[in-house]
């Protein structure tokens, strides 16, 4: 007893002392931890004292903002892209331009490391500039809609993160995505059929095909958003849903000329906002029919397969029926355009480099021997030639000229002062296709994404990392990422399987929108195999 009484003494003292010596290394370390960060900020205070100040920043004026926009202006008429282009050849690296009719200013960003520096800076909720168009329709004139959320895209701070926290599990886990190849392999395998009728007799698509690429898009995205078919793909309640369709290209002008031309419509409600507010309604409206039938559809269903995976929308409803609204509106409107642009400029591009497009059905041939073969998951992890020329088409014909963010604190780019907030475009797809920062920059080479290069090659290995990022970087990375590159990918598996691509219509020409859409129409060449 006495004995197991000194053992237990011992044991006490050994432990008191350990926690002693924990505690005083503890203590060292955040000491330590403590001075390196005050060393980090005493640097960054002398570095902010010696920068130039921000109105120093190169950039137009606000008269020849505005000269610039009007007929005979060199902004005229311009898409984002080429207005993007045009101030970095001016100006260089940073740009500012002063903010017109009620707006804040904005500053371009070129140079790969300040954008790292940005997306390294911006903290745990980032704020990220929406268009003001949008948050005005949203907040000011359809609350009863967006009651708790304007939405990923308008949102700020822990409004933004409450719902993003909701949805990341979802939208991001590969199960979730992975149980929708059936249905998506469907609509690609029908939107395919679909296109042997839409041939004239030269084999090429009509004049409206970049519409038939909405509906294919639109059909896809429903799957998630309504969780069920529309119909688009064999015209019935065409009609109806075209008025989506309608109303996205609509959007993606209207609010180019509001949001990024110079506009007064803070002021006066001009001709411009009145056609976009009513666009805006209709995309809601129409959308809102077919979200609240899903969701009446839903609360009816007693029973489900117990093999089946919850559905997005279904697993979304459980956390809060707002926010299963407010996303499945956003699904329907801005998870379509990009994924055309994307799918256009990935179709040009195969069209004009046929020795891409043979390698890719090489490897295409492999997955589906037989055409009729279905797509499972562990057929879409085998596509590393696919991912590499999705990835290069991006880089030349990028569907966004940047991203927008605001400074997370008060920083140095470019030996400039950067207050904190200010808005930023972080021009990474404006020099991504540029000989200064990528090697043979304007040929198409999906070899460059390839994990081995042969000799003489270019490697994506020697681009800056943050000069590759058309879903973004960070907490505000796009949600629907999986979900978009496995649309665009099944797509093509089935297109490139029964068909030959072609383009004999010249460079590709691209529309004034937000989102960077060919103008061009797209009558590729296509031949039966």
């Amino acid at each position: 007893m006495r004995f197991e009484l000194k053992k237990m003494f011992l044991r006490s003292i050994n432990r008191r002392k350990c926690e002693f010596n924990n505690a005083k290394r503890n203590l060292n370390v955040r000491s330590l931890s403590t001075q390196s960060q005050c060393k980090v900020e005493e640097n960054c205070d002398i570095e902010w004292k010696n920068a130039k100040p921000y109105p120093s920043i190169p950039g137009p004026s606000k008269l020849e903002i505005i000269k610039s926009f009007i007929p005979g202006g060199k902004f005229h008429k311009v898409n984002f892209l080429e207005l993007a282009n045009s101030v970095y050849k001016e100006y260089g690296p940073i740009v500012r331009f002063p903010g017109l009719f009620g707006n804040h200013d904005s500053v371009f960003i070129f140079d790969p490391k300040d954008i790292e520096t940005v997306f390294r800076n911006e903290g745990p909720w980032p704020f990220r500039k929406g268009l003001s168009t949008s948050l005005h329709y949203r907040k000011t004139l359809r609350c009863d809609i967006f009651k708790t959320s304007a939405g990923l895209v308008n949102d700020q701070g822990e409004t933004w993160f409450k719902l993003r926290s909701a949805v990341n599990p979802i939208m991001m886990k590969p199960k979730v995505v992975n149980a929708y190849i059936p249905e998506f392999d469907t609509v690609a395998n029908e939107f395919v059929e679909k296109v042997r009728t839409l041939r004239d007799d030269r084999n090429e698509m009509p004049d409206d095909f970049q519409n038939e690429l909405f509906k294919w898009a639109l059909e896809s995205i429903s799957l998630i958003a309504l969780e069920q078919r529309l119909g688009l793909l064999s015209n019935e309640g065409d009609a109806e849903n075209q008025k989506i369709i309608n109303a996205v290209k609509s959007n993606l002008s209207l609010s180019y000329e509001l949001d990024i031309e110079p506009s007064i419509w803070k002021y006066y409600k001009t001709p411009k906002y009145q056609q976009l507010m009513a666009s805006l309604d209709t995309m809601t409206n129409v959308s809102k029919k077919q979200i609240d039938r899903a969701i009446e559809r839903l609360a009816k269903q007693t029973t489900r397969k117990s093999n089946r995976e919850e559905s997005v929308l279904e697993k979304i409803l459980q956390i809060n029926e707002n926010y299963a609204m407010v996303m499945s509106l956003d699904m329907l409107s801005a998870g379509i355009h990009s994924t055309v642009a994307a799918t256009a400029g990935l179709l040009y591009n195969l069209a004009n480099n046929q020795r891409a497009q043979d390698k890719l059905r090489v490897e295409v041939m492999k997955i589906l021997p037989d055409v009729e073969m279905p797509l499972t998951s562990e057929s879409l992890s085998s596509l590393p030639y696919m991912r590499a020329c999705l990835k290069e088409s991006m880089r030349i014909t990028p569907v966004f000229s940047g991203n927008f963010r605001g400074a997370g604190r008060d920083m140095v780019l470019q030996g400039y002062q950067i207050p904190i907030e200010t808005n930023l475009l972080l021009g990474a797809g404006t020099i991504i296709n540029n000989s200064d920062f990528v090697e043979r920059a304007d040929e198409f080479i999906p070899e460059r994404f390839l994990k081995e290069t042969q000799t003489g090659c270019p490697n994506s290995k020697d681009i800056h990392p943050f000069l590759l990022l058309p879903f973004g970087f960070g907490p505000r990375h796009c949600v629907g990422k999986r979900f978009a590159e496995m649309e665009i990918e099944i797509l093509m598996m089935r297109f490139l399987r029964k068909y030959k691509v072609e383009w004999n219509h010249g460079p590709l020409k691209f529309a004034r929108q937000m989102v960077i859409l060919p103008a061009s129409k797209l009558k590729y060449k296509v031949t039966s195999l």
